[in-house]
């Protein structure tokens, strides 16, 4: 018996759900769970997906630990801080995907090439044999250039969100990239889900 494959919004974590942080003069992922804000109207369209039963699925590299910017346990503190303020708010992710490692990591069991680290698109072929999900009838939701490179690389209908708190080097090369739609605002993306989810 075959099951029908479910659609799914596919959601990047760091810059789209929850800010980016400024440390000095450099932007990063938050390095503790205080530091964790979430980005304006993201709220708005995770429980729009929720409302209508559509997976929404976390896809994220989370460096940090390999990095040795940070313990395993503040790693945690800040994913869950990240998902009790989303929650608070009426909004669910249904699953998460993270990618630990890194090929430049301090942390020998973390440090490699892998398959999950976007651009690959590892975590998204996970999440679609996991979860039964159909990735060309799915939307990637990112920032960044990895972003659109691992949506598009599976089929996924794409949509960047444009904003400056990054580094100059991702910033510039997320402009560079052509995703199917482009937003300065999270605003704008429910509009743009309800076309492609009809």
């Amino acid at each position: 018996m075959q099951f029908m494959q479910a659609k799914a919004l596919l959601v990047d974590r760091d810059g789209v759900i929850n800010r980016m942080v400024l440390y000095g003069d450099q932007y990063d992922s938050p390095q503790s769970q205080d530091d964790v804000k979430l980005v304006l109207g993201i709220e708005s369209v995770i429980s729009w997906a929720n409302q209508r039963r559509i997976l929404v699925i976390e896809i994220t590299n989370q460096p940090g630990v390999a990095k040795g910017k940070m313990t395993q346990k503040t790693a945690d503190q800040i994913e869950n801080r990240v998902h009790k303020l989303l929650l608070a708010r009426g909004a669910k992710i249904n699953k998460i995907y993270i990618c630990p490692h890194h090929p430049k990591g301090v942390v020998m069991a973390l440090t490699k090439e892998c398959d999950c680290r976007k651009p690959k698109p590892g975590l998204l072929r996970q999440a679609a044999r996991e979860l039964n999900i159909d990735l060309t009838k799915s939307v990637f939701l990112g920032d960044g250039a990895a972003d659109d490179q691992a949506g598009k690389s599976v089929g996924c209908f794409t949509i960047l969100l444009d904003h400056e708190e990054n580094e100059p080097k991702k910033v510039e090369e997320a402009r560079i990239v052509k995703p199917h739609h482009r937003v300065r605002s999270l605003n704008k993306v429910v509009p743009i889900l309800a076309k492609y989810f009809k």
